[in-house]
């Protein structure tokens, strides 16, 4: 396959992958608008807890399989969404009681024993799915299953908040369940799903390899993910949910400013792989360019935030609007840490992401429970900035050591190097051969110094 048709065929991939994502964010968008016509920030700031203690414990059950996968696997859309779904079976299993126990220890209000509890957990397990969903759509290039499934998870969740809306159901217990039905569509995919007649199961080596570069990412995964929903699951503690729920009118929109970036850096994952065995792979232009892509993306939602406050919602969010600057300021450094995170990646050395996740995350931390008890949800938007940039420092930093290596590093070096800096030995993971008829990704030469010896 030529270089052209792969680039392509990322092209492609990433433009489905901010379509889905650009459909979610009308979604999150038309749900954040009609809870608070029914929610109070408190109420609202309850749903957001509920959802962010969500998405942070299914960062552990997927157990930082999702890029791993990604890399080094190719077959049909039903093969791949059911071999990845069994693989994040006994992490998903393992989290659920932690789900429940954290989800009753938290600051809710007492109505949300039990049903609430078990909306999170029921929430955190198809969380799951979704991964899966969206694994087997990069892995297969397949977009018809994976657009079904985007569009009426979407009807599920809007059409949900507009019958509560109109209810006049002001309990956030209930809307948490509105979202978990949201996802059910992802586990009626398991069964009706459709199975290639060729199609190559991993086999134990390949699992036990993608497992053991799933751990090495962990740490990163579960840095990315503390740095970005840290500051909500601290607000409530450190100063109250009402806090919250106005920091996330703002905060759950500007975010979107990240999102075309992050498909494209993960669509892009096995062409920069292949083009760090080029001594001239651009670096510097792939970040000019995603950090123009950042400052437009967060100027036009900083003005979308501030219209929807203004001119929408009820007065209560008003001094909401305080916060969209810093918070923009957030999104563009936040974004740049991410295409960092998957030039490291694509360098392979995962070990490396996992660093500079850390040290972000111990800066955010600090910043944070310094700055939230004093100026509540502006020290959680200004320690944002502060924990986004050092990351960000580290990984410029990082990402140079690794590229004046690479440069110092001939082609029949071997991994030794790469091992050293905190990457993995893959050699233990072998390419699929289920690649199906017009995929635009030739695996053979994922990692071309290791896999091919």
């Amino acid at each position: 396959m030529s270089a052209n048709d792969s680039q392509k065929g990322t092209k492609i991939a990433a433009a489905v992958l901010v379509a889905a994502q650009i459909l979610a964010a009308g979604g999150a968008v038309a749900v954040n608008l009609l809870a608070a016509v029914v929610l109070s920030p408190a109420g609202r700031g309850d749903l957001a807890f509920a959802l962010q203690l969500a998405y942070f414990l299914s960062v552990f059950a997927v157990m930082g399989l999702e890029r791993p996968f990604i890399a080094s696997r190719s077959g049909g859309f039903g093969t791949e969404y059911r071999v990845f779904a069994r693989m994040v079976t006994p992490g998903t299993l393992c989290v659920l009681p932690i789900a429940f126990i954290a989800a009753a220890l938290s600051p809710f209000s007492t109505r949300w024993m039990w049903m609430g509890v078990i909306a999170i957990a029921a929430y955190v397990a198809l969380n799951s799915l979704v991964h899966a969903l969206r694994v087997a759509y990069v892995c297969s290039r397949e977009w018809k299953w994976f657009a079904v499934n985007a569009i009426v998870t979407q009807l599920i969740i809007v059409v949900g908040a507009v019958l509560l809306v109109l209810i006049g159901v002001n309990d956030p217990v209930v809307w948490m369940w509105a979202y978990a039905a949201s996802a059910v569509p992802t586990a009626v995919l398991l069964f009706v799903a459709p199975r290639p007649s060729k199609h190559l199961e991993p086999t134990r080596t390949e699992k036990r390899g993608l497992r053991r570069r799933g751990w090495v990412l962990l740490p990163s995964e579960f840095s990315n993910s503390a740095m970005l929903r840290s500051d909500r699951l601290l607000l409530p503690i450190l100063s109250s949910s009402a806090a919250l729920g106005l920091y996330v009118t703002v905060a759950t929109v500007l975010e979107m400013a990240t999102w075309p970036v992050q498909q494209w850096v993960d669509a892009s994952l096995r062409n920069w792989s292949q083009g760090f065995s080029s001594h001239s792979f651009p670096v510097v232009r792939i970040i000019a360019r995603s950090v123009l892509l950042l400052v437009a993306s967060a100027a036009v939602l900083a003005a979308a935030a501030y219209a929807m406050i203004v001119f929408v919602l009820p007065d209560s969010y008003a001094p909401a609007a305080a916060a969209i600057i810093p918070l923009a300021v957030s999104a563009v450094i936040f974004g740049v840490t991410r295409v960092q995170q998957g030039l490291l990646i694509a360098a392979d050395s995962p070990g490396t992401v996992s660093v500079v996740e850390i040290i972000g995350t111990v800066a955010s931390l600090i910043a944070y429970i310094t700055l939230i008890p004093h100026y509540g949800m502006f020290g959680a938007a200004y320690g944002s900035i502060i924990g986004y940039a050092v990351c960000a420092a580290a990984g410029a930093f990082t990402l140079a050591r690794v590229i004046r290596r690479k440069a110092k590093q001939s082609y029949a070096d071997g991994p030794s190097a790469d091992v050293a800096d905190g990457g993995a030995d893959l050699s233990d993971i072998a390419p699929s051969a289920a690649e199906p008829a017009g995929s635009d990704v030739e695996l053979i030469d994922r990692y071309p110094d290791r896999t091919r010896k």
